[in-house]
C-alpha cells in the first residue's frame, strides 16, 4: 500500500514539473514566451512599459493579446512584453512578425494567451507592460521607442495619452517633463516625488481634452538617489500620431 502510495506521489510531482517546465521561457511559433528568472537591471531607472493609454475589457482573459504601434518610417522594431510588477515572472519577447514593421499603425502583433497566459492564475491583460524598442534591443538610458497599444477585442480609434512605466533601483526624487524634439518650453511637467527602489511607477500623459500635435516628442526623467544624491535621468524619445487607422 505504501509502496502505491508513493508511486502515485512519484507520478504528481513529475507532472507538476512537467507541467512547470512547459511554461519556462522558450522558442514557441513566431515568439519566446514564459517565466523567466527575474532580470537583474544594472540601470539606475529602467523603462518597463511605454503605452497609449486604453483599457480594454479584462473581465476575462481573451484567446489572443494584441499590440499595435505607430511608425513614422520603416525601421527594425524590439518588442518587449512583461509583467510590470512581478508575481509570475512572464516574459514575451523576440517576436517574429507575420509582415516586416512598416511606417504607419498598421503594425499589429497577436498571440495566443493558452500557451502560458491563461495558466497563470491572476495574470491579467494590464498586469503587463509592453516597450517596442526601435532599432536597438537593449534597454539604454537614451530610449527610442514607439508607445503601443495593449488590447485583446476593442480599440480606439484615436489617441488620448500615455503611460510610460519605470522602476528605480534605489529609492529617489523624481521629476518629469514632455517636449517636443525640437526643444523649447516643455508641453507638460509633473513632479512624481518620492519614488521607492525596486516598485514600479508611473508617468502619465493625458490629453483627451486637449490634444497634442502630431510629431516626435521625448519624456525626460530626472532626480536624485535620496542615499547618496547621485543624479538620476532618463530620456524617452517616441512619436505621437493622434489617430489610429
Amino acid at each position: 500500500m505504501a509502496l502505491i502510495w508513493l508511486l502515485g506521489f512519484c507520478l504528481v510531482l513529475s507532472g507538476n514539473v512537467l507541467g512547470q517546465e512547459k511554461l519556462d521561457y522558450q522558442k514557441r511559433a513566431n515568439r519566446y514566451e514564459g517565466i523567466k528568472p527575474k532580470p537583474v537591471s544594472g540601470f539606475d531607472i529602467e523603462l518597463l512599459s511605454a503605452r497609449i493609454d486604453h483599457h480594454d475589457d479584462t473581465g476575462g482573459v481573451g484567446e489572443r493579446f494584441q499590440v499595435r504601434f505607430f511608425l513614422d518610417q520603416a525601421r527594425p522594431v524590439h518588442l518587449l512584453v512583461r509583467e510590470v510588477d512581478y508575481k509570475h515572472y512572464y516574459w514575451m519577447d523576440r517576436v517574429e512578425p507575420s509582415s516586416p514593421w512598416q511606417a504607419g499603425f498598421s503594425n499589429v502583433f497577436d498571440w495566443p494567451t493558452a500557451d502560458v497566459i491563461r495558466q497563470l492564475n491572476g495574470l491579467s491583460l494590464y498586469d503587463l507592460g509592453v516597450v517596442a524598442r526601435l532599432d536597438n534591443p537593449s534597454p539604454r538610458a537614451e530610449e527610442r521607442v514607439a508607445p503601443a497599444l495593449l488590447f485583446q477585442a476593442k480599440q480606439p480609434v484615436k489617441v488620448n495619452g500615455y503611460i510610460f512605466v519605470f522602476r528605480l533601483r534605489e529609492e529617489a526624487k523624481i521629476k518629469g517633463a514632455v517636449y517636443k524634439a525640437s526643444g523649447g518650453v516643455p508641453v507638460l511637467v509633473q513632479d512624481l516625488g518620492q519614488q521607492r527602489g525596486g516598485r514600479p511607477f508611473e508617468f502619465r500623459w493625458d490629453f483627451s481634452r486637449a490634444s497634442a500635435p502630431q510629431g516626435a516628442y521625448k519624456l525626460v526623467l530626472s532626480g536624485y538617489v535620496l542615499s547618496n544624491n547621485d543624479p538620476v535621468t532618463q530620456v524617452v524619445h517616441f512619436y505621437h500620431q493622434p489617430v489610429i487607422e
